[in-house]
């Protein structure tokens, strides 16, 4: 091995050692005994009030409706509230479409972002509720504000985004989705505030009963492993597998060819997925469990990236 490859794996083995040893530190190997942990009972009303007006596509009144619901409950965790109002251009028509988030401050200048998205796929003859697709998500980061609102688990600050506009319209295209994310993108990008964003985490399709979670190869392998491993330690390796992969299309992508490091957690092989996607079709037991894995992954998270060159 020459000194040159030598040098270019070392950081990648710390970073691995980093991670190993967080995996094993008493400190950051679960949450504190007086946090409260992911209520079923909330995820369930969540995705009940998302769901009760029917389907919701980008640009809709119903859409706007769920919104509305969305930062009513980001309010009534204490959070600050923002919104970006754009005009989107699509294959049948403009739409104007709303990103939300909510800001918890921390310590840190810095920010991770934990996101959905919240619109349901648009179908000009099929009535589709979108409940794991995006209401389980949606749902989960509803709940996760609500507890780390009053727990802060990091010195990062924290923002709970829910983006409009990821589902295409008529056929998916780098033009034909992922409206709310790229608009997000641009924001950041104009406001000169991409390098405060140290990570985003991405959910989406996390509900089914027979959920099956892969690493993502669009997402960063390390954060990923943080993710699996504490899934691992926690035995729920038959739900976050470690044995194969997926390829995703998703919110995460835009932010991940600016640079800014991105993991998505996203069940491909959902097989409602874009079809009857109803509330039968879920498990509210492993949506809490996905938010129980992060909750307790957050930590380390924030451990690796504070590290982190």
């Amino acid at each position: 091995m020459t000194l040159q490859n030598h040098l270019l794996i070392k950081p990648k083995f710390y970073f691995r050692l980093l991670i190993t040893l967080l995996l094993v530190c008493p400190s950051c190997s679960s949450i504190s005994a007086d946090l409260n942990r992911v209520s079923e009972q909330n995820i369930l009303r969540h995705v009940e009030n998302i769901l009760s007006g029917g389907p919701h596509p980008a640009g809709s009144k119903e859409q706007r409706r769920v919104g509305e619901y969305i930062q009513q409950e980001l309010r009534l965790c204490g959070l600050e509230v923002k919104t970006q109002t754009f005009e989107a251009v699509t294959p049948i028509g403009r739409r104007q479409m709303t990103n939300i988030w909510g800001i918890s401050k921390g310590k840190k200048d810095q920010t991770i972002i934990i996101s959905s998205h919240y619109d349901s796929k648009y179908f000009k003859d099929f009535s589709f509720l979108g409940a794991n697709d995006s209401g389980s998500s949606s749902a989960l980061l509803l709940e996760l504000a609500r507890i780390l609102a009053k727990n802060d688990l990091s010195d990062f600050s924290l923002w709970f985004l829910f983006f409009d506009g990821e589902e295409a319209f008529v056929e998916w295209t780098s033009a034909d989705s992922l409206y709310g994310s790229r608009e997000f993108v641009k924001m950041l990008n104009r406001q000169s505030n991409l390098s405060k964003i140290s990570a985003l985490i991405l959910m989406d399709m996390i509900g089914g009963k027979n959920l099956r979670l892969f690493p993502d190869t669009n997402s960063e392998e390390l954060l990923s492993d943080i993710i699996w491993n504490q899934a691992a330690v926690m035995d729920y390796s038959n739900i976050f597998r470690s044995t194969g992969k997926v390829s995703a299309q998703d919110d995460h992508i835009p932010f991940s060819n600016v640079g800014i490091p991105v993991v998505d957690i996203i069940d491909l092989n959902y097989e409602h997925w874009h079809r009857q996607d109803t509330m039968d079709k879920l498990s509210v037991k492993n949506i809490a469990i996905v938010g129980n894995v992060l909750l307790a992954s957050l930590p380390k998270i924030a451990a690796y990236l504070s590290h982190k060159p």
